[in-house]
């Protein structure tokens, strides 16, 4: 009985994470990458080395800062830009990989967190939830909503 109901919030996350506006999702991604720190390392170091993923990330990197936000928000949205094209064609621990290797690379205050803190009830009970995932679960849920 308790691993239904374990199960139904932790789907009831994932379902609160697609119905969040983008810049939500954002921040929720780069939350949950910063509690993990080092452990996401340790878990797939071969993915964060890959070619593909650091061709990505120099990719944007090389787009001017302002418009950088706004390709991760294509990216999440499944825009059809050579961006989010190139995202796809990524394996999930590759996906997962870029977010960790992205959000290393990118400053706090391009991502929208506060905006997100004052979102909606879902939003607040999504980041509630998270704070009490372990490890494992964090990355369960990261693999799905990244995928």
């Amino acid at each position: 009985m308790t691993a239904v109901n374990i199960s139904l919030q932790f789907e009831q996350a994932i379902e609160a994470f697609e119905s969040a506006d983008i810049d939500c999702r954002l921040a929720i991604l780069w939350q949950t990458y910063d509690t993990l720190g080092q452990a996401f390392a340790a878990i797939a170091p071969v993915a964060l080395f890959s070619q593909a993923v650091q061709q990505l990330i120099s990719q944007i990197q090389q787009v001017d800062c302002c418009d950088r936000v706004s390709i991760l928000h294509d990216i999440l949205a499944g825009a059809d830009t050579r961006f989010a094209d190139a995202y796809r064609t990524l394996n999930i621990n590759m996906k997962l990989a870029f977010w960790h290797r992205l959000f290393y690379l990118m400053p706090a205050s391009r991502i929208p967190l506060a905006t997100c803190q004052k979102g909606t009830e879902s939003t607040q009970a999504l980041l509630a939830r998270l704070t009490t995932m372990g490890l494992n679960e964090r990355l369960h849920f990261l693999r799905r909503v990244v995928a």
